[in-house]
């Protein structure tokens, strides 16, 4: 059982630095290289659905955000087979939030109105319920326990906000998500290595 957990975390860890990876891919040309957010081309299918034209390509850069949103699919899962940082009880169902918020997500490349935001929402508001799940069930210590609350907090702390004062998406503070989520994965990985330790044997 320890080693399922051990071995769940590390995926959840891996899964976790890839999701901040593709921010980071994704922000680069806006911080660095002057990059300008390009209006969406596709068509209106309802009032509320936006298709984009382009549904598939072989150009790296359209792959980054499905690999992206799909290991945060991943590392929730794997969060929820090991039971951390929630524990096995109640508490542990937020996970299950997060999975549907980031396979809400997973469909934004592909039909960006209403998926993305509503994904980027939906993830925001599952992470900040496994934040307080989190320091409510105190299995994580130390800074770990406060980089799910981190994840969740950060698009209602910075995305939104910019988004409701200028009317358009703020790529590259979306871009700096990054460091929130490779934060969780990187106190996951910790977490894996504290429970794959040598024990201590008291006489």
């Amino acid at each position: 059982m320890m080693t399922n957990s051990i071995n769940h975390l590390k995926r959840a860890g891996i899964c976790y630095v890839l999701a901040g990876i593709g921010y980071l891919i994704f922000g680069y040309p806006f911080w660095f290289l002057g990059a300008k957010d390009e209006a969406m081309d596709g068509i209106f299918v309802l009032p509320f659905l936006f298709v984009n034209k382009v549904l598939f390509s072989l150009e790296p850069t359209f792959w980054v955000a499905p690999i992206s949103i799909a290991s945060m699919f991943i590392g929730a899962y794997s969060l929820w087979k090991a039971g951390e940082p929630t524990g096995f009880g109640p508490r542990r169902k937020w996970l299950v939030l997060a999975m549907i918020g980031a396979g809400i997500y997973f469909l934004g490349p592909w039909m960006p109105l209403p998926f993305a935001p509503l994904g980027a929402f939906m993830n925001g508001v599952s992470m900040i319920l496994v934040g307080v799940a989190t320091l409510k069930a105190k299995i994580w210590t130390d800074w770990k326990r406060y980089t799910p609350l981190a994840v969740g907090c950060f698009p209602f702390l910075f995305m939104f906000p910019l988004l409701i004062i200028t009317g358009a998406r703020p790529p590259a503070m979306i871009g700096l998500w990054a460091f929130p989520w490779m934060a969780l994965g990187l106190a996951a990985w910790q977490r894996a290595t504290e429970l794959s330790g040598p024990s201590i044997q008291t006489t």
